[in-house]
């Protein structure tokens, strides 16, 4: 063999083509694989704030709450009045005691005076009746016919007796028609309280003296005069 045979043992064999390969390979698996456990790390920390939120997704605080005026105190109604109680029943009145009997008076009274008696008592109480005539005389006369002129009119005098006398103790006009009340009121002031001279009646005994008006009821008709006794009218 020659010289140029026996130097190619000596130089460095050129690489292969395939001998650069599986380093780029392991750089490739590497870089895989911290990628993987990059991706895997961030999406464990996704997870887990969405399983757990952390610090940064804290709710924000309830505000406190807001201090309210306690509610005033309602009144109670007022208890409904209590119906009055009825009143205790008023008892019933004794029955009125019965009114006495009114004693029987005579259909017919016995006189106080007998027929002379009381002729007497009459003739003298018109005496002393008629003695007053001055007194009389000073009435008011002004004419009043009486309508109807048949219609009644008199004085009537109420007497008691005294001791041999009768006391006129009141006296009223009796009459039917118009008359002069002026002069009636004048006779009347006149012979009331006069004490007539009487004999023959007893004390207590009560008479009743009728005098009539004259027509024109201004005058006393003395001789038309009648006495009775007070308690038989």
């Amino acid at each position: 063999m020659g010289p140029g045979t026996e130097r190619e043992p000596s130089r460095p064999s050129p690489a292969a083509p395939g001998g650069g390969r599986p380093l780029l390979r392991r750089t490739l698996l590497v870089a895989g694989t911290a990628l993987s456990f990059v991706l895997l790390a961030v999406l464990g920390l996704g997870l887990g704030s969405l399983l757990s939120p952390g610090e940064t997704a804290r709710p924000e605080p309830e505000p406190p709450p807001i201090a309210r005026p306690a509610p005033r105190p309602v009144a109670e109604p007022a208890p409904p009045p209590r119906p009055p109680s009825p009143p205790p029943a008023a008892a019933s009145p004794p029955p009125p005691a019965p009114a006495p009997t009114p004693a029987l008076r005579p259909v017919l009274p016995s006189p106080t005076l007998s027929i002379p008696a009381r002729l007497r008592a009459r003739r003298d109480i018109l005496r002393d009746i008629g003695a007053l005539k001055d007194e009389l005389a000073r009435c008011p006369a002004d004419k009043v016919p009486r309508n109807p002129p048949g219609g009644r009119a008199a004085l009537v005098l109420d007497t008691v007796a005294e001791a041999g006398a009768v006391r006129v103790v009141s006296s009223r006009l009796e009459a039917e028609g118009a008359v002069n009340d002026r002069f009636v009121s004048c006779a009347r002031s006149v012979l009331e309280g006069k004490r007539l001279v009487v004999t023959g009646t007893s004390a207590g005994q009560r008479l009743r003296v009728f005098i009539p008006l004259g027509p024109n009821g201004n005058s006393l008709s003395l001789p038309a005069a009648s006495l009775a006794d007070a308690e038989a009218n």
